[in-house]
């Protein structure tokens, strides 16, 4: 016990916690090199199809019915998809803490597909939305997923 009645903590209790602290930090290393390298193409094409089919079936009444389950599908493959790799590899690598001065511009990138979303509803309705927004949210998850893959390989 020190002065205030306190108990402190013996060395070797110390050296349990910073074994654990270590363990658990290699373990998150191995994770994040366990990303399949087909997950972000997949991820992000799966993304871009549900989403632009969600636009496409209002551009093709005719089809609407088929284009729509088609979207669906995709939306549900690319849910289905995303849970299998994140819940197998214990954590999701392309959220890694990042160092302060890079996390000014962070925001941006998640903006561009709402802005291409915004531009096709102006230029060609609701369709045009859903059409930009899944093409160009699929080729930013697509490149987010590819980096941060990369990024766990380079720390390994």
């Amino acid at each position: 016990m020190n002065n205030s009645g306190a108990m402190r903590p013996s060395a070797e209790s110390a050296a349990a916690a910073l074994r654990t602290a270590r363990a658990a930090e290699n373990a998150a290393r191995q994770s994040a090199r366990s990303v399949p390298a087909w997950y972000p193409a997949t991820h992000g094409l799966l993304l871009a199809a549900a989403m632009s089919g969600f636009g496409l079936a209002r551009a093709w009444p005719r089809w609407e019915g088929w284009i729509l389950a088609a979207a669906l599908l995709c939306a549900v493959a690319f849910l289905v998809v995303t849970w299998r790799v994140q819940h197998a590899s214990g954590v999701a690598p392309w959220f890694a803490r990042r160092e302060r001065g890079t996390a000014r511009g962070a925001w941006v990138l998640p903006l561009i597909p709402f802005a291409a979303g915004l531009a096709g509803a102006l230029l060609f309705g609701t369709a045009g939305a859903f059409i930009g927004f899944g093409i160009v949210a699929g080729a930013v998850s697509w490149l987010q997923a590819a980096r941060g893959r990369a990024g766990a390989r380079e720390a390994s």
